[in-house]
């Protein structure tokens, strides 16, 4: 059973996403965050196989965040769920090693939490849609 770890700031909307998530056959919320460094504490300690969290949290910078929970707990899929619907988010994030953006809809977040659990952990992909990875061996050029 998929676990799911949800981090958000604030209580109500954290409250929402585990009665929504818990209610998706076969999901588990295995635990909440409310800053960035609990975050991180419970990425490496709970091991969810997805992390639900807003980019923008108090206690650590989003950027660094996620590059950290990338680095120490690698088999933890990373999903941003934001009000902010912008390409820059998008592009940061991705940067950044998360795995799909979604926005503050849930159909968006059920679709992208389905996309990385069915993925492999180390494609990164925005707004549930397939981000071409590039091959192994890239062509080479021809400098003759």
């Amino acid at each position: 059973m998929p676990r799911i770890l949800i981090a958000d700031d604030h209580d109500g909307t954290r409250g929402i996403l585990k009665v929504l998530l818990q209610g998706h056959p076969g999901w588990e919320v295995c635990g909440e965050a409310s800053t960035g460094t609990e975050t991180l504490q419970k990425c490496i300690e709970l091991k969810p196989d997805v992390l639900v969290k807003d980019w923008v949290m108090p206690g650590m910078d989003s950027i660094e965040l996620t590059r950290q929970i990338s680095a120490l707990s690698p088999d933890t899929a990373i999903v941003i769920f934001s009000f902010y619907d912008m390409p820059e988010l998008i592009v940061a994030a991705k940067a950044a090693g998360v795995h799909r953006v979604a926005t503050k809809d849930i159909s968006s977040l059920i679709a992208a939490i389905e996309d990385v659990l069915h993925s492999s952990a180390n494609r990164l992909i925005s707004h549930s849609e397939s981000v071409a990875q590039p091959s192994p061996d890239p062509p080479k050029e021809n400098l003759d």
